[in-house]
């Protein structure tokens, strides 16, 4: 097993088999979730530092680190590069409520072939967790977060659309095509994300990961715990923020300037 395999084991957790077939990436993805958080303190605290996978390694394994879509996902693409898999990289373009469009092409995710059948491999999209490869035929899957398809769609944005059904109807997550990209767009979209004043993470500080029963959300005013649907919140103020994060994401926010 090469380094840079054990590290990012040894970051998610996994106790299950080195030498990973298809078969273990949804053990792979709930322990990515479970372990390294979506988190937008890079974003809050304006750093200008250029995506590169090697620095997206540095930051999630050497600094224990979680990060927003266009770092989870390439963090996961790589291992699964590395990995031997057919994969790459591609971009989509978020759909929020009542249908209204998001940032153009600034969600990324991994696009997967295995024998034949191409699938969606996303570890970056919040608490939107299918916690396996989402197959581009249309079929549902289902994780203790929700019911997922890919749908083929005519629209200028892409091919296709992941859907979600939310309260029995189904509801685009997000439309993209398969063209490839590569470490220059992630850039372009780590540029919009972090100053577009539409953006939705640039507002205000945001940590969240999937629990064993539930979901972990903290802000700088609140921590949501979700627990089989059910949901606790607690008000914080500062001093209980950085315990939060520190008791729960195990990171010191104190050493960032937000």
């Amino acid at each position: 097993m090469n380094h840079f395999t054990e590290k990012f084991l040894e970051r998610i957790q996994y106790q299950g088999n080195h030498d990973v077939t298809f078969e273990d990436l949804p053990a792979l993805q709930l322990q990515f979730a479970k372990t390294v958080p979506f988190e937008n303190i890079s974003i809050m605290c304006n750093e200008d530092i250029h995506i590169t996978l090697e620095n997206i390694r540095q930051k999630i394994l050497d600094q224990q680190r979680g990060g927003v879509c266009y770092e989870l996902n390439p963090m996961f693409y790589s291992f699964l590069n590395q990995q031997g898999f057919d994969v790459s990289m591609i971009a989509g373009t978020v759909f929020l409520e009542n249908n209204h469009r998001g940032l153009l092409r600034t969600h990324i995710a991994t696009l997967l072939q295995q024998d034949g059948k191409h699938y969606i491999v996303d570890v970056g999209f919040g608490k939107n967790h299918a916690l396996q490869p989402i197959p581009m035929t249309g079929e549902t899957v289902t994780s203790f977060t929700g019911e997922y398809r890919i749908k083929e769609v005519e629209s200028p944005l892409g091919e296709y659309s992941l859907e979600k059904y939310c309260d029995g109807k189904l509801e685009i997550q997000y439309t993209f095509s398969t063209d490839p990209v590569d470490e220059s767009h992630l850039n372009k979209v780590k540029d919009v994300i972090t100053h577009h004043d539409h953006s939705p993470f640039n507002k205000s500080i945001l940590l969240s990961k999937l629990t064993d029963d539930g979901t972990i959300t903290l802000t700088d005013h609140s921590l949501t715990i979700t627990k089989y649907n059910k949901k606790t919140q607690h008000q914080l103020d500062q001093d209980l923020f950085k315990q939060m994060c520190h008791d729960y994401f195990k990171i010191d926010i104190q050493q960032y300037s937000i």
